[in-house]
């Protein structure tokens, strides 16, 4: 037989006791944290489904008014995008806003029409911003806003109560082809 003999056995099952009671604590520890966890992600998921389905409702209650939504008609998708610049030219003197670069980027073919991409470059004062985008939103044909880019404008002049704001639009149109 061994000639090993432990001083306090009773300290090798209570060490092991305690060992094991420490195990389960931590696994329930982590037990609770992973069920939190996937709790959160449910109540998460579930928040999207009832935003979804809200969604869906407004989309059937506007797509039920039959609102259509006119598009560029000319000869070449090249005399749209020339109109639609037209346009924007007109919105922005309305609206007090200075375009200093008015950019006919690409057309792109869609199923069935021409999109027509443009990009605007100038100098909004800052209570006509909104007003300026609200007449963009509600021009007809259609013009859709992919982009709004702000910041305020340089300007030489310190002793202006409020400097202007400048904008870069990036919005595309839509032709028949």
């Amino acid at each position: 037989m061994s000639e090993f003999i432990f001083q306090k056995p009773n300290a090798v099952r209570r060490f092991g006791t305690g060992l094991i009671i420490l195990a389960c604590i931590v696994l329930i520890a982590l037990a609770v944290m992973i069920a939190n966890t996937v709790i959160a992600r449910y109540d998460r998921i579930a928040e999207l489904n009832d935003t979804i389905a809200r969604a869906e409702r407004m989309s059937a209650s506007t797509s039920q008014t039959d609102t259509e939504f006119s598009l560029y008609q000319n000869e070449t998708p090249q005399l749209s995008q020339a109109e639609m610049q037209s346009d924007m030219q007109d919105l922005a003197e309305a609206n007090q806003v200075r375009l200093e670069v008015i950019r006919a980027d690409q057309i792109e073919p869609l199923p069935g029409n021409v999109r027509l991409i443009l990009t605007l470059n100038g100098v909004v004062p800052e209570e006509n911003l909104g007003a300026y985008l609200i007449s963009i939103a509600d021009h007809d044909p259609m013009i859709v806003v992919d982009s709004v880019d702000l910041r305020r404008a340089r300007t030489t002049n310190r002793a202006m109560g409020e400097r202007p704001l400048a904008i870069q639009l990036q919005l595309s149109g839509f032709s028949t082809r």
